[in-house]
This record gives C-alpha cells, structure tokens and sequence, in this order.
C-alpha cells in the first residue's frame, strides 16, 4: 500500500506526464516525432512513478550506516546527495556542512554546498560557496555553468553571459537546453541583442547537428521578435521542407504572413496548406488535429477576406 507522501508524489508526476502530451499535441508536430516521444514516455513511467519509493529506502540505508558509522563524512556526503535528490534540500545543506565538518575537504563538498542552495534560492549563499569551488578549479565547466546560472538569479547579467560563453565554448556534453539557457541569459543582459542570441543558437546547431528541433524553433521565435521578416520566412520553409506533415507548417507560415500585413502571400500558403491536407490518407483527414486545422485555415481565409474590403 502506498503512504500518502508517495501518493502525492504519483499524482504530481502523472499530471507533469499529462502536461507534457497535451504540449505535443497543442503544437502538432510531425507524427513521427510525437511518436517517438510517446514512446520514450512509456518507456520511463514506472521509474518516473516510482523513483521517490526507491529514495526513500536509500536514505533509510544510509541512515542506518550513519549510526553505526558516525564519523564518517563519506556516508553523510553521500546521504545529502540523496536527499538533494529527494529535493530534502534542508536536510541536505545539513548532510553537506556536516561532512565537511567532519573532514571532507573534496572539492565536490563545496560543488554540492553551492547547488543547494541554488536550488533553495538562496542565491547570494550559492556565489559565495561557487566562488570557493572555482577558487580550488577555475577552469570547471560544471562550476562555471551554476557560476553563470547563479549570476543569472542575481540579475548579475553580464557576469553571467561571460560565465556561459565559458561554458559554451568548453563543454563536451553540450545539450540543446544549454545553448538555449545561454540564449535567455543574452537577451536578459541585452534584450536587443538577438543577433548574439541568434548566434548562440547557430553555434549550437554546428555541434548538435543541423536538424536539432528545439534549436531550430527557438531560432524562428528570436528572428520573429527582432522582426527578420524574410529570415523568418525562410525558417519556416526550413520546417516546411523538413517534416512530412506539411500542413501545419503551412498554416503557421501563413498566419505569420497575416501578422506582418502580406495577406496575398498568406492566401497561397493557405492553399498549399489545403493541397496538403488532401493529399493526406484518409486515416489522417479524419483525425481532429486536422479537422481542427482546416476550421483554422477557414477562419484565417475569412479574416483575411474581410480586411481585403
């Protein structure tokens, strides 16, 4: 039978599930990819459900090796990641200072001191325990990334993109959510600058790969809000030559064209749009993201019309 707090945890986790395939369907991406992600969700649920279960028993483990174990800053050390983990960060501030106290004079000690308090907002705490880390290594990628982060909820904007570029420019295991946390934190130090954050993502595409779907998406936002007509246009026909599912894309390229005043142009994407949809399997023109679609192509002709008069 599962305790209330393990119950709670569930429901947490099944709504954040739930959020994440109504988010996939809302923007109705190429089936193949919505597939793959679905099925990748199956995949991990049970571990998802169940992992604080697990934790819970790990904790109660390293708890009993404590007791037999007091002075050992290994155990306490290695108690607090658990608890990190468990998002405990209360008990893990108190696991970590106890270690140290103990001995534990690792550089890791001061890492895992920094993240905690990152992660519980105590954000001037956070800097100081960083900067000794950086003080002991101040050429760590890990360190220079919550460095940056840290700086980021300081509103220590500048400081923060000169942390990231480092990070950038010298991490292995570049992620795609890196490159996009470097772009915010550009546009936060300068929210005109979306040539350097425009940049930031072409970087990423170099080492991530061309067809890198996050990247590409955030790269047509920033050319739409620094109003790149043309450019923007021509991602959208990056989208429009890249996925299967055609339809949509054009859709979306002919509302963008209503949005900056070039119905003409946004009448023949909605066409090509229409041609699209019927050369669809009949399986595809019954389902309701693309019943959904065709009112919406409808609806914009309609609009586009009666501001034509």
């Amino acid at each position: 039978m599962l305790d209330s707090y393990t119950s709670l945890n569930i429901f947490v986790r099944m709504n954040c599930i739930i959020s994440m395939v109504t988010r996939l369907y809302s923007h109705k991406l190429d089936g193949y990819l919505t597939n793959r992600v679905l099925l990748i969700i199956t995949i991990f649920l049970p571990g998802v459900l169940f992992a604080h279960g697990d934790l819970d028993e790990r904790i109660a483990g390293k708890t009993s090796e404590i007791a037999e174990n007091p002075n050992d800053f290994n155990l306490y050390y290695e108690r607090g990641l658990l608890y990190q983990e468990h998002k405990e960060y209360t008990n893990a501030l108190e696991d970590y200072l106890k270690s140290r106290s103990l001995g534990n004079t690792d550089k890791a000690i001061n890492y895992s001191i920094a993240e905690v308090h990152y992660l519980s907002e105590d954000y001037n705490k956070a800097l100081k325990s960083i900067d000794s880390y950086l003080d002991m290594d101040s050429k760590d990628v890990k360190g220079k990334k919550l460095e940056a982060q840290i700086l980021f909820r300081l509103q220590l904007y500048k400081r923060s993109v000169e942390a990231y570029r480092y990070v950038i420019n010298n991490m292995i295991d570049i992620r795609p959510e890196d490159i996009l946390e470097y772009g915010d934190i550009i546009l936060a130090e300068n929210d005109e600058n979306y040539k350097g954050a425009i940049e930031a993502i072409e970087s990423g595409l170099a080492k991530l790969g061309p067809h890198t779907l996050s990247l590409q998406l955030k790269k047509l936002d920033y050319l739409k809000a620094s109003d790149q007509i043309e450019k923007a246009l021509e991602q959208y026909n990056y989208f429009i030559l890249q996925y299967d599912r055609k339809e949509f894309w054009y859709y979306k390229k002919a509302k963008y064209l209503s949005e900056v005043n070039r119905p003409d142009e946004a009448v023949v994407s909605l066409k090509l749009a229409t041609i699209a949809i019927e050369q669809l399997d009949t399986k595809f023109k019954n389902m309701t993201p693309v019943i959904e679609l065709k009112e919406q192509i409808k609806n914009l002709e309609n609009f586009i019309n009666n501001h034509k008069l």
